[in-house]
C-alpha cells in the first residue's frame, strides 16, 4: 500500500533538485522542491513572551545536536531569525535572517493566534527534530503591511543527526517594493522609507560559532546559487511553497526524512457520502488514482465528506504533526 502511495506521489510532485560542493570544510547546501506541512501540535512564541515583537528564548533541543565540533542540548533565537548555542559564543545560524525584524500580529486573541512563531518537537524518519516555525510573518513597521498583506511563512528544522532545514510555506510578497526579486529584502526605518541601497536579507548561512570565517551559505536565487564563505551572503529569490534548503554535515549520508506512515482502515468503506476519521484538527489530503489531489483540508468533525467526488478508487492521508496514516476506499 505505501509503495503504490508513494508511487503516485512521485507521479504528481515533480522534483527539482540542486546540490553544490561546500565552501566549510564540514557541511554541503542542497536545494530542492517538496511538501510544505505546518505544525499541528505545537507551542506559541506570542503566547509565551505575551506579544513581545523583540524576543529572544533559549529552546531545548531535547537531545545532543552536533554542529561543526561541539555538542548542544539547546538553541537561543532570535525574532530577527537568527541562532545561537550559547551566550558567549559566535552568532551561528543565518537561516533566513533579516537585520530589521520580523514580527507577529498584536495579540488580541490568545484563543486565536494565527501571525506567531511557534515551535515543537517531532519525530521524522526516526529522527527527533526541533522545529521554530514563522507563521504569517510580516515585516516590522512595513508600511504596505495592511494595502497589501504581506507576510512570510517558513520553518526552521534542527535533526539530531545534525542536518539542517529552512522550509519554505505560503509567501504573499506582490508589489511589496521591500522585496526586489534578483536583490533580496531592502533595509528601511520605522518611518516608513525605504533603502534601495542596501540588502538586509534574507541570509541563508551557518558558521562555527568558534570561527566566524569557518562558514557556508547560500548566494543568488534558490534555484541558481552560489555557495560561498561569506554568511551574510543573500537569498535574492524567494523559493516556492514547498521548497526546502539544506545544511547537512558531510558525514551524514543520504538523507531524506519522510513522513512515519501507518495504514489506515476506513470507514464506511466504500461509501457514497462521507467517511470516518479518527481525529478532528488533523489535515486531510485525497488523492485519486491518478495521484491529483482532489481534497486537502482540515476536518473540524470527525468525518470527511466526499459527496461530490465522481465514482472511482481514493487515497486519504491523515498527517499530524510529522506522523501520518495513509488508507483507501471506493466512492460508489
Amino acid at each position: 500500500m505505501r509503495s503504490l502511495f508513494v508511487f503516485l506521489l512521485a507521479n504528481y510532485f515533480a522534483l527539482a533538485y540542486h546540490q553544490a560542493a561546500a565552501q566549510s570544510a564540514g557541511y554541503t547546501i542542497e536545494s530542492f522542491q517538496d511538501v510544505y506541512t505546518e505544525l499541528t501540535n505545537y507551542e506559541s512564541v506570542s503566547l509565551l513572551t505575551m506579544g513581545d515583537l523583540f524576543w529572544e528564548l533559549e529552546f531545548p533541543l531535547n537531545f545532543q545536536f552536533p554542529f561543526y565540533d561541539s555538542l548542544y542540548e539547546s538553541v537561543i533565537y532570535h525574532h530577527e531569525a537568527w541562532g545561537m548555542f550559547t551566550d558567549d559564543e559566535d552568532l551561528a545560524l543565518f537561516l533566513m535572517d533579516f537585520t530589521r525584524l520580523y514580527a507577529f500580529d498584536d495579540l488580541v486573541d490568545t484563543s486565536n493566534i494565527t501571525s506567531d512563531v511557534r515551535f515543537s518537537h517531532v519525530m521524522s524518519n526516526n529522527l527527533q527534530a526541533f522545529v521554530l516555525q514563522f507563521t504569517k510573518n510580516r515585516f516590522f513597521a512595513d508600511p504596505y503591511e495592511d494595502s497589501l498583506d504581506t507576510y512570510l511563512n517558513f520553518q526552521i528544522w534542527l535533526y539530531e543527526n545534525g542536518v539542517m532545514e529552512v522550509h519554505f510555506g505560503e509567501m504573499h510578497m506582490d508589489g511589496n517594493p521591500i522585496y526586489a526579486p534578483g536583490k533580496g529584502f531592502y533595509c528601511y526605518t520605522t518611518s516608513g522609507g525605504i533603502d534601495t541601497n542596501e540588502v538586509c536579507g534574507p541570509h541563508m548561512g551557518i558558521s562555527n560559532p568558534l570561527d566566524e570565517e569557518d562558514a557556508i551559505a547560500l548566494s543568488g536565487s534558490y534555484d541558481d546559487y552560489e555557495v560561498v564563505g561569506d554568511l551574510y551572503s543573500v537569498l535574492t529569490v524567494l523559493p516556492p511553497e514547498g521548497w526546502i534548503i539544506r545544511f547537512k554535515p558531510k558525514s551524514v549520508g543520504i538523507f531524506d526524512p519522510v513522513l512515519i506512515t501507518n495504514q489506515l482502515a476506513i470507514k464506511p468503506n466504500p461509501t457514497s457520502s462521507y467517511i470516518l476519521i479518527p481525529d478532528s484538527g488533523n489535515k486531510v489530503t485525497i488523492f485519486d488514482f491518478s495521484g491529483k489531489i482532489v481534497y486537502e483540508g482540515t476536518a473540524p468533525e470527525n468525518k470527511v465528506s466526499v459527496s461530490t467526488l465522481p465514482t472511482g478508487m481514493y487515497f486519504i492521508q491523515i498527517s499530524s504533526d510529522y506522523n501520518s496514516s495513509i488508507g483507501r476506499f471506493f466512492k460508489l
